[in-house]
């Protein structure tokens, strides 16, 4: 009885291991943007932006936006260069702002006559003391017109009227491992081709490697099948010369 309890234990403890892992497995992920590359922006120009085209997710130079959850929010944090000192009915209240750019005319109200969107958003939460913003998933499917976000080509952070600023980090919480972006099919078919174009030529390389192989190794059975060994100077001889 003691061991049939045990093994029932065991494989309740082992099952909850494997269901704890699953969870791990699946669960969403922070991404932590580089900002390496960001500048001093002013009066509604950009310090720093991530594009989304880039096939590794690990690469933090790039973002596909199509792996934001809806719980995801943006962090932001960033240095004070000049403050304007605006009055209230100049200042916005924030210095930084989040943009999602396309210019792939996606599907949203929001998209011009150009086919492109700029979507501003604005933090749902700001510390002043600490220089930090927070943007809400909502805000941004609100500023965007949808929450397809296939069709999003880049993502900035901007300076407002309120301040010069420096962007010092981002990070987009509770993100998927993978995303998927929207591909436009004539790209997609030329690397289809350039990839098939690729492998046609390794074959080509391979059968005409094999090919020398097989006149090397027939040159020598034929030059072999000529001659034989002569035992009083230890070397092949024509066959014709050794009668």
């Amino acid at each position: 009885m003691k061991n049939v309890i045990g093994k029932i234990a065991a494989a309740l403890m082992a099952a909850g291991i494997m269901a704890a892992q699953a969870v791990t497995v699946c669960a969403d992920s922070d991404v932590t943007l580089d900002c390496t590359s960001a500048i001093e922006s002013d009066n509604w120009s950009q310090s720093v932006k991530f594009g989304y085209n880039s096939e590794d997710p690990a690469d933090t130079a790039s973002f596909d936006a199509t792996r934001m959850t809806e719980n995801s929010v943006i962090k932001v944090s960033y240095d004070i260069i000049e403050d304007h000192q605006l009055d209230e009915t100049q200042a916005t209240g924030y210095p930084v702002e989040l943009i999602f750019q396309s210019w792939s005319n996606p599907d949203t109200p929001m998209v011009g006559t150009d086919g492109g969107v700029w979507a501003k958003v604005a933090p749902a939460k700001i510390d002043t003391e600490n220089n930090t913003e927070e943007f809400n998933y909502a805000d941004i499917v609100a500023a965007y017109g949808s929450d397809n976000f296939e069709k999003v080509d880049c993502v900035l952070f901007g300076s407002t009227n309120d301040a010069k600023i420096l962007v010092k980090s981002a990070t987009v919480t509770n993100c998927k491992d993978e995303g998927s972006h929207w591909v436009d099919p004539s790209i997609a078919e030329q690397e289809k081709a350039a990839t098939k174009k690729n492998i046609v030529g390794i074959v080509v390389g391979i059968v005409a490697g094999i090919a020398v192989a097989v006149g090397v190794i027939w040159f020598i059975i034929s030059r072999k099948s000529r001659e034989a060994f002569d035992v009083t100077t230890g070397e092949f001889v024509d066959k014709k010369d050794a009668r």
